[in-house]
């Protein structure tokens, strides 16, 4: 479990750090605000199922392999361990006790958020206007909206600076931009230790002010105006911060774009860069799943070729839903490492090194078919052999919702302690 999360934090880090890159270097600072915006959830969506996005290549068509490649145990002459097995375990507990606690934290932050806007539109008094409920608050809270819910200060402002503000917040209204909040809130609770994640959140943020700037503009209100009214309402410490604000921090982000001259049409293709990118993503994906299933093939020409059934599924590096041992990874390297014994005669004849080993969970979850790849010394292949034939049965691989075999491959690295290589020389 814990390599999968690793894996897929990898994979969506990698979507995150190119397609955010190209963002920084080439979109950020032109007018295209529709296509940023598009460009933006493209990123987060995409890093989100990028992971998932492997393209399985066969590489040979009457060898049906299922195979995974399990961490290397590490067998000494005085007691066998699981080459740093316990800490290397209880680092990935903690690492991943970690990673869930700051999740929980910051959605329960994010539910808190949620019900302050709740409260605020419970105890303030609100009217229906067209498609929108308007809740007057007191000056001291910068006008925001969520979804069609808008909060507007209407004491200590004329009816015409109400007016423009409202306008705004129709803007995020009408083009939903609440959506974009809440999702890029979400994405950043899921990859919080990832810097991308919230650099991604803020580049959302200001770039739904920008459309909405821009669409109060084109109803005909005065630019300078405008302007002059955003400098009066700014009061950064009294936002909620999920929901669209009037005003926002970088404030002189927005007013910079509101003067900005437009950017030449003819420059919105460069946004097709970044299909190269993604498409090299993906072929690195199907190489990589090309290079592990070419491995696996290379590792099954060294044993006999395994007896095919006609209905035997065609090749795949992995199937659907893994073969489990009871208790898990972690449970099937302590029981390796505590029934494995280095060979009392191979420690004394000094004989050290690593023996692979790769075996069949059966679709009934037996092991059959234990077959050394890479020998080391007749004992010691033997000792490793012995101990994986007496596994306790397992849960079985599936594939298309039927069981199947699956293959494993175990790596085993015999060591001899420095006290002993000593005294036998």
């Amino acid at each position: 479990m814990e390599n999968l999360i690793i894996s897929y934090a990898v994979k969506a880090s990698l979507a995150m750090i190119l397609l955010y890159g190209l963002y920084a270097l080439c979109f950020r600072n032109d007018t295209f605000n529709k296509a940023k915006r598009f460009y933006l959830l493209f990123i987060v969506l995409f890093s989100l199922v990028y992971p998932f996005c492997k393209l399985n290549i066969a590489t040979a068509d009457n060898i049906a392999i299922y195979e995974a490649i399990l961490p290397q145990i590490e067998v000494t002459d005085n007691l066998p361990v699981a080459n740093d097995q316990t800490f290397a375990l209880g680092m990935n507990n903690l690492l991943l006790l970690i990673l869930i606690s700051g999740i929980i934290v910051l959605f329960v932050r994010l539910i808190i958020k949620l019900l302050l806007i709740i409260k605020l539109r419970l105890i303030n008094y609100s009217q229906t206007s067209l498609n929108y409920t308007v809740i007057s608050l007191d000056k001291t809270i910068t006008p925001f909206s969520f979804f069609n819910w808008i909060f507007i200060p209407i004491n200590g402002f004329k009816q015409e600076d109400v007016d423009v503000m409202m306008a705004h917040e129709e803007e995020h209204a009408d083009q939903f931009h609440s959506f974009d909040i809440l999702l890029s809130e979400l994405f950043c609770i899921l990859f919080w230790w990832n810097p991308i994640a919230w650099l991604l959140k803020r580049e959302i943020k200001i770039n739904l002010e920008y459309l909405a700037d821009k669409g109060v503009l084109e109803k005909g209100i005065e630019a300078k105006k405008y302007q002059y009214l955003l400098l009066q309402v700014i009061k950064p410490s009294a936002t909620i911060q999920i929901v669209n604000n009037f005003n926002v921090s970088q404030l002189k982000k927005r007013i910079t774009m509101i003067n900005k001259k437009r950017t030449s049409g003819i420059l919105s293709f460069k946004y097709l860069l970044a299909l190269p990118i993604i498409a090299l993503m993906l072929i690195g994906n199907a190489q990589n799943t090309f290079s592990q299933q070419k491995e696996k093939v290379e590792i099954a020409s060294l044993t006999e070729n395994p007896t095919t059934s006609e209905d035997q599924l065609p090749p795949f590096v992995m199937v659907e839903q893994m073969p489990q041992f009871a208790g898990g990874e972690s449970a099937m390297m302590q029981y390796i490492g505590t029934n494995l014994k280095y060979p009392e005669s191979a420690a004394k004849e000094n004989i050290e090194g690593r023996v692979v080993l790769r075996f069949v969970v059966t679709k009934t979850g037996d092991i059959k078919d234990v077959s050394v790849i890479r020998g080391l010394d007749s004992r010691c292949d033997e000792e490793a052999m012995r101990v994986v034939r007496a596994m306790p049965k397992w849960t079985p691989g599936k594939q298309g919702g039927k069981d199947v075999d699956v293959y494993y491959t175990l790596p085993i690295l015999y060591k001899l302690q420095k006290e002993t290589t000593k005294t036998t020389n």
